[in-house]
């Protein structure tokens, strides 16, 4: 029992102990807090707390500050607002000449990705084990597998039915379709580049992707039944070629394609010629180049609405960031969280099975999920970007003679834009600093002088002069409110040792209305308000006696000045 008390007088003490010292830093916070309002460098605060100044004028004060604080709020707030979502500014870039332009990518995809012959063979001899019946009905499957995408893989699924699944299993379905394509010889007749003939298929490389088996000119990849391969070097035009021109001819009803070498082709691309048989197709393109200095690499990727090629590394394309390759890795990344396998008309990927019949009704019923664009969010447009525009289409359908489509620069590309900050972090300090000093006439060292005043300077007083704190404490505590006068009269504070009076407000009277008063006392009183406004300035000169702050040594006299705290 004795050890119990013991231990509860101890914490009781320590509790007493906390409590003092939250009052002592209270009584000094509230002494550095008039401190700082007499000597701040913020305009009008400090009649705000001067004594002796009439509750009118202080509120009068207090409302101009606080309608200057307002005001240089709501600026910095808009100031803010436009450098989160309008920091950067697009304009023409003057100082610049093309010496060499990347013809763009032009990718051709047959109405009929397949080659019939070559799917019924393949379906003869492996699938019906030659029997003509069964590969007849086998053969529109492996068709089907040449243009396979979201919207047909149901009907994939049912005409798989009938084949055997462990036939099916001996390949993966890209390699069911890769032996079932057409080839490039049956897809492109004649082709010309700069005005000169070329190999078709030597310019034309297959790629498999969300718009099926097509054939794509200067693209960035290639596809086989195994992998996507990164090809060579682009094809690129020259100011005095003879022709900036592109023609093939099809060999039958053809989509075609136009969009920048530096992209990824797939579903986020849309046909812009649709090409019949007996058909000259023109079409007149144009260039347009977007660049991004490097002063916006200092702005977040939301608020300069791109990002860099080399910023954002993606799993399955990390040679270059581009909006394409980051919306498909997105699409493949969901489809692999959603069905645990990835669609055949994807990039393989190292370490991911590809996606085989069976799992074709994941695919069917997650479709939406895996296509939809709202979860990709997180794609931005890449800083450099090129665009081509179609300025002129002619189709001709009364000239049999000479069918194709011709693929040409209307002028030579001499224009660039360049995005450039306009509003930097610099920009946003000097706004900042010019709004607040001109309301408010605020500093960094006026924040600096804020915390200096409510940490380290009130810590160092609750520390030094903790019993002179403590007894001003317990005065304040038991001793009545001073009478608050609400006239418009000049009043002072200054203590009269001469007055009867218990009052400690002197009320100030025109000299015209006493002429018999004594002068000298006048010029002493007069004195003694001059000493007080140096009074703040004398009181860390010692370090043990602290002033009497209105309290005089004979208390029955009721003669307070509680000027120098705020209760």
């Amino acid at each position: 029992m004795p050890q119990k008390e013991s231990e509860k007088a101890i914490v009781q003490t320590r509790q007493q102990r906390m409590l003092e010292n939250l009052i002592i830093f209270r009584r000094s916070l509230v002494y550095q807090t008039k401190e700082f309002f007499q000597n701040s460098t913020l305009h009008g605060v400090r009649y705000i707390a001067e004594t002796g100044r009439p509750i009118g004028e202080k509120f009068m004060w207090f409302c101009f500050t606080s309608i200057g604080a307002v005001t240089a709020l709501v600026i910095i707030m808009s100031l803010w607002e436009k450098f989160q979502t309008n920091p950067t500014i697009t304009g023409l870039d003057t100082d610049f000449h093309n010496q060499n332009v990347v013809f763009p990518t032009t990718v051709v995809c047959p109405e009929a990705a397949f080659d019939h012959n070559k799917s019924y063979d393949v379906a003869y001899k492996t699938l019906a084990n030659y029997d003509t019946e069964k590969a007849q009905v086998f053969a529109p499957f492996l068709d089907l597998l040449t243009s396979l995408n979201f919207d047909n893989i149901r009907d994939a699924e049912l005409l798989a039915k009938s084949i055997p699944s462990d036939l099916l299993s001996e390949s993966s379905i890209r390699e069911w379709a890769f032996r079932s394509h057409i080839s490039c010889e049956n897809t492109l007749i004649s082709c010309k580049y700069r005005d000169e003939d070329i190999v078709c298929c030597d310019h034309f490389e297959p790629i498999y992707t969300e718009h099926g088996l097509c054939y794509a000119f200067n693209s960035r990849f290639r596809s086989t039944a195994k992998e996507d391969v990164k090809t060579g070097a682009p094809h690129d035009l020259y100011e005095t070629d003879k022709k900036w021109a592109l023609f093939f001819l099809p060999n039958s009803t053809t989509q075609i394609f136009i969009f920048s070498n530096e992209e990824y082709f797939g579903a986020d691309f849309n046909a812009q010629i649709d090409w019949a048989e007996d058909q000259l197709v023109e079409v007149r393109i144009s260039k347009k180049n977007t660049y991004t200095t490097d002063d916006a690499r200092q702005l977040s990727i939301g608020q300069r609405k791109c990002i860099f090629s080399d910023e954002v590394k993606l799993n399955y394309f990390p040679d270059a960031y581009t909006f394409s390759s980051c919306m498909k890795q997105c699409r493949m990344a969901k489809a692999i969280m959603l069905c645990k396998c990835n669609p055949p008309f994807y990039k393989p990927i190292n370490n991911v099975p590809m996606c085989a019949v069976k799992d074709f009704a994941c695919l069917n019923d997650y479709k939406l999920n895996i296509t939809n664009i709202r979860d990709c969010l997180q794609c931005e447009l890449s800083c450099s970007k090129t665009v081509f525009n179609i300025d002129k289409l002619m189709k001709i359908t009364d000239r049999a003679e000479m069918p194709g489509v011709l693929v040409e620069f209307l002028t030579w590309p001499i224009i660039r834009y360049k995005r450039e900050v306009l509003f930097g972090w610099v920009d946003l300090l000097v706004s900042f600093g010019g709004i607040a000093s001109l309301f408010l006439g605020f500093s960094l060292l006026s924040g600096v002088e804020i915390i200096y005043y409510f940490t380290l300077r009130a810590c160092c007083m609750a520390y030094k002069n903790r019993k002179e704190l403590y007894e001003i404490e317990q005065r304040i505590r038991h001793e009545p409110p001073p009478a608050i006068d609400l006239q418009l009269k000049l009043t002072s504070h200054v203590n009269q040792t001469n007055s009867s009076s218990s009052s400690a407000v002197l009320q100030v009277q025109p000299a015209e209305l006493h002429k018999d008063v004594d002068l000298g006392y006048l010029a002493r009183q007069r004195k003694n308000e001059k000493g007080y406004l140096n009074h703040s300035k004398t009181l860390y000169r010692t370090r043990k006696v602290l002033p009497q702050y209105g309290y005089e040594n004979n208390k029955d006299k009721r003669q307070y000045d509680h000027g120098q705290y705020i209760p």
